[in-house]
């Protein structure tokens, strides 16, 4: 494969690895700390959405810093501070000075980098591989992060439990810095843009031209469409509906991890699938994997048993990558070079930033005691509806190659 001879993605590719690893042992570490240092599991909550809510926010002027700065120069400095941030948890750990308010802020200001250094990462990889092997290095770089956000949990559960806290957030702090070295200019050598100056003015103003950008070119909004479906009517519910059904079937951890597991299994899977794809038709293909997708999830919230709905899950997982790759790359391919930053924050935004609107509106409504299974079937019957009618409407994305 002459992707793997291209040192630029490797080293990219590498560092994305190394970062992903790092975060994740993080979340793990942090969540129990909170429930078994902090004695406080009620605060787990609000400090996973001091991580998540930054992070949603500025993944949307992420993409204007990345379209107006060496994207490669932003990844580094980032990864560089959340380093940081990693080491200022050892030592408050050694110092045994723990409290609430650092946890948060170090927490916010974690999640802001991530925001920050998403777009950057995602709009550096058409600017460093060919365009015959965009499809495959999306792929390969998309499977390999999911496959360590599975390894994260397992490898922080060993450091804690042999090293604790200490090791837990010095190894993070290792990879992510393993991950700023590794991104370093030197070594990609991307392009430079053209200076200018950056007032909040020029910030704003970007931000309404890429959002502008991407609302007029059919096939970034159809893309963009198609992922923001996908998350927020299927994916957003199903991770929410997974503990509560299984703990309607009187299920154990164990059946919570298999379920899990599955849905984990089915995306790295696909993403792997998807570097076999040759000569499709990918707008097609994208709308094929859509209706598959909204199909397994169907079959998903029928289902009554651990182990189909394992298998449930890791259909609708397998099927959404299968919609999410394709559509990334169809809109990488067709993209401004200097917009591209913020069209990737834009699908970020998608990908990434509704599923707390579902999460959100589900707790409510579980509250008002509407049964979950119900509530699956209205947001995937949502999801049949808005998929056909996306289908009907854009024709451009259907015939996109």
């Amino acid at each position: 494969m002459k992707l793997l001879t291209n040192k630029r993605f490797i080293f990219t590719w590498l560092s994305g690895m190394s970062l992903t690893l790092g975060f994740s042992i993080f979340f793990l570490s942090i969540s129990w700390l909170t429930i078994d240092v902090l004695k406080q599991p009620g605060l787990l909550g609000i400090i996973m959405a001091a991580v998540s809510l930054p992070r949603v926010v500025m993944m949307v002027f992420g993409g204007v810093f990345a379209d107006r700065f060496q994207k490669s120069r932003l990844l580094f400095l980032t990864n560089l501070a959340q380093a940081a941030l990693m080491l200022a948890i050892v030592g408050l750990h050694l110092a045994d000075a723990y409290s609430v308010t650092a946890l948060l802020v170090i927490a916010v200001v974690f999640g802001i980098l991530d925001g920050m250094s998403y777009p950057a990462l995602s709009s550096l990889i058409p600017s460093i591989v060919k365009k015959q092997d965009l499809q495959r290095a999306n792929s390969l770089f998309q499977g390999s992060l999911e496959l360590m956000f599975v390894l994260g949990p397992f490898l922080a559960g060993v450091l804690l439990t042999f090293g604790g806290f200490a090791l837990s957030f010095g190894t993070s702090a290792g990879l992510i810095l393993l991950a700023a070295v590794l991104i370093l200019p030197r070594l990609i050598q991307d392009v430079i843009p053209e200076s200018a100056t950056l007032t909040f003015s020029t910030v704003i103003f970007d931000l309404k031209e890429g959002i502008s950008y991407v609302s007029r070119t059919p096939i970034l909004r159809a893309g963009t469409l198609a992922i923001a479906i996908v998350n927020l009517f299927i994916m957003g519910p199903l991770i929410m509906s997974i503990p509560i059904l299984v703990g309607e079937r009187g299920g154990t951890p164990f059946d919570l991890s298999l379920i899990e597991g599955g849905l984990a299994l089915g995306t790295f899977v696909a993403s792997f699938l998807v570097l076999a794809l040759r000569s499709v038709q990918r707008g097609r293909f994208v709308f094929r994997a859509l209706f598959l997708t909204v199909l397994a999830f169907l079959f998903y919230t029928q289902v009554e048993s651990i182990p189909l709905l394992a298998i449930a899950s890791a259909m609708s997982g397998f099927m959404l990558m299968l919609v999410y790759l394709p559509a990334v790359t169809l809109m990488q391919e067709n993209s401004d070079k200097n917009k591209i930053g913020r069209v990737m924050s834009i699908m970020a935004l998608a990908a990434s930033g509704l599923e707390p609107i579902a999460f959100a509106v589900l707790s409510v409504l579980v509250a008002l005691a509407v049964p979950i299974q119900t509530l699956l079937v209205v947001f995937g019957g949502i999801a049949l509806a808005a998929s056909i009618l996306l289908f009907v409407r854009s024709g451009t994305f259907r015939k996109a190659a």
